[in-house]
């Protein structure tokens, strides 16, 4: 049966990444691999292309005729992320471009060591092992790395330069969780990794750099092609038009909001009251982001717009070191699906040498971020996405469902009453300034008519942001063309989404409805979100009609 295929067929790519990909299979939740690192050299890679051009054609030939309209979204989503997925690997090819052995790396142990699914010792041991195998995985990733991009390899440099500092966390860790002989091991394997990742940082500095070209976008037609492949229903001409209005009106409204924040204060003096009304430190800082996240969980249940689900848990940490360099503020890790304590981690980026950045820490922000990274934002859509049954969904991570959720929220949680201050505000019309430069420069950079340092100048100039936090956001602009524009653009079409559905059903629409169907449906394509919402009103509209 049709319907069979679909789920046969989302079971086997699942299960080929979890083979060959210890570090998905961690990240899931799924343990059996914690020990391993992935096959780092180029013909892994290819052998991965290649197992998605049979996925492919596997999907190509199931019909969507006669499925029911939840296993027909689940395989068009499946389709668009094979097809997202080939784009990126086979006509972008960053890997061929990117030295990420020290992120890679970085990455593969940070799951391991803040994630409380095991004893920490056990997880030590596998820290440990996959710390062994390291080595050979850095050296081996050399082999990708055959089209070498300028910026990149300094970003490379930076992360294998980086890592070290994390290193000694886990080191530290490992003395008072292991045995002397085991914390001996690991504190061996991670010298001969921190000696791998000098090595190889040397590598790209001295042989790799000197060839770097200076490309930072991917060029027009590349970038219409992925717009069009992102099925997002909208051109690249109307995403930039919406991302110019947006900016145009949000302007005229902070200019409104500064003479609210202090009678007569422009828009750049408003932005200093609140950018220094911050915590005197960091710690201070971390531990408001903490009662500003259990508030907004708080006002969630209370106003009921949404269902929190079961053994869920968010904690806040300071950004991991090795990337601390393209995350200037904050960012989320969710979860594994397979998970039975679902934790996420909020990471808060420290200032280290740079104490201007404390001001991004004010209190206003602090509040708005907290909305985004956590409740109702990244952390409980994720965590209710984990929650749906289908193998497909999980294999499915939209960004404009992602990014665009978060940023829906924002509005959404200040109109329902939370932290709907002036000051809060204010930051919230300025990180949609910030959202609309996204678009703007996601666009024109890629499309080659903008430079790296003209992107930097728009994001401080009118989104009001420190230059070192520009520098690291246009960084991390140039390797992910397209997602930048999802914070305002999914934002924009979760709200469309949920006009329409309000004028559908009436007086039956309650924002609790909305939201969860939403938020338990998974992270699908706003094109299939449509469809799942039209299906299930007319499920709503059948029992209406029968008086049930």
């Amino acid at each position: 049966m049709p319907e069979a295929d679909v789920d046969a067929l989302a079971r086997e790519i699942f299960d080929w990444y979890v083979e060959h990909e210890p570090v998905f299979a961690t990240h899931m939740g799924l343990h059996q691999s914690d020990g391993l690192m992935p096959d780092g050299r180029r013909q892994a890679k290819l052998a991965e292309i290649k197992a998605g051009r049979e996925f492919k054609e596997r999907a190509d030939a199931i019909a969507v005729k006669g499925l029911s309209t939840s296993k027909k979204i689940d395989l068009l989503a499946l389709r668009n992320a094979i097809n997202l997925g080939l784009f990126e690997d086979t006509e972008l090819a960053f890997w061929e471009s990117f030295p990420s052995a020290g992120q890679a790396v970085g990455s593969a142990l940070f799951t391991l060591f803040m994630r409380d699914f095991a004893p920490l010792r056990d997880r030590l041991v596998s820290i440990t092992s996959r710390l062994e195998k390291s080595v050979q995985y850095i050296d081996q990733t050399k082999g990708r790395l055959t089209r070498p991009v300028k910026l990149w390899t300094e970003i490379g440099i930076e992360s294998n330069q980086r890592l070290p500092m994390f290193l000694e966390v886990i080191e530290r860790a490992a003395k008072d969780a292991l045995p002397p002989a085991d914390a001996s091991r690991l504190a061996e394997a991670s010298a001969r990794t921190r000696q791998a990742i000098g090595a190889h940082a040397r590598w790209l500095k001295e042989d790799v750099l000197p060839k770097g070209k200076g490309v930072t976008g991917i060029g027009a037609a590349k970038f219409r092609k992925l717009v069009r492949l992102r099925e997002l229903g909208l051109t690249v001409e109307q995403i930039y038009a919406i991302g110019k209005k947006i900016l145009r009106d949000s302007k005229r409204q902070l200019k409104a909001l500064a003479g609210e924040i202090k009678p007569g204060a422009s828009v750049d003096e408003a932005g200093e009251i609140v950018k220094n009304d911050h915590p005197a430190a960091f710690p201070e800082a971390l531990a408001y982001t903490e009662r500003a996240m259990r508030e907004a969980r708080a006002f969630i249940a209370a106003k009921d717009l949404a269902t929190l689900p079961p053994q869920e848990e968010l904690r806040v940490i300071e950004t991991p070191s090795y990337i601390r360099h393209v995350i200037p503020f904050a960012a989320y890790s969710s979860p594994g699906k397979f998970e039975k304590n679902q934790l996420g981690l909020y990471m808060v980026t420290p200032v280290e040498d740079k104490p201007e950045m404390m001001r991004e820490h004010n209190y206003a922000g602090t509040r708005n971020t907290a909305v985004h990274e956590g409740y109702p934002g990244h952390h409980l859509q994720l965590v209710c996405a984990n929650a749906n049954p289908s193998l497909a969904r999980a294999l499915v991570s939209a960004t404009e469902s992602i990014e665009g959720w978060a940023h829906y929220c924002e509005d959404m949680m200040k109109a329902a009453g939370f932290s709907a201050d002036p000051r809060t505000k204010f930051v919230q019309v300025r990180d949609q300034i910030w959202r609309a430069c996204r678009i703007l420069i996601d666009v024109d950079l890629h499309s080659g008519r903008m430079t790296f340092d003209d992107a930097v100048d728009l994001l401080v100039r009118e989104a009001g942001m420190e230059r070192p936090g520009a520098l690291a956001e246009v960084k991390r602009y140039t390797y992910t063309p397209a997602y930048q524009l999802s914070y305002l653009i999914g934002k924009h079409l979760i709200q469309r989404l949920r006009a329409d559905v309000e004028r559908s059903m009436g007086d039956a629409y309650t924002d609790k409805f909305f939201h969860d169907t939403f938020l338990y449906a998974g992270s699908l394509p706003a094109k299939h979100m449509r469809l799942l919402f039209e299906d299930k009103m007319r499920g709503l509209g059948r029992l209406r009609r029968k008086g049930l």
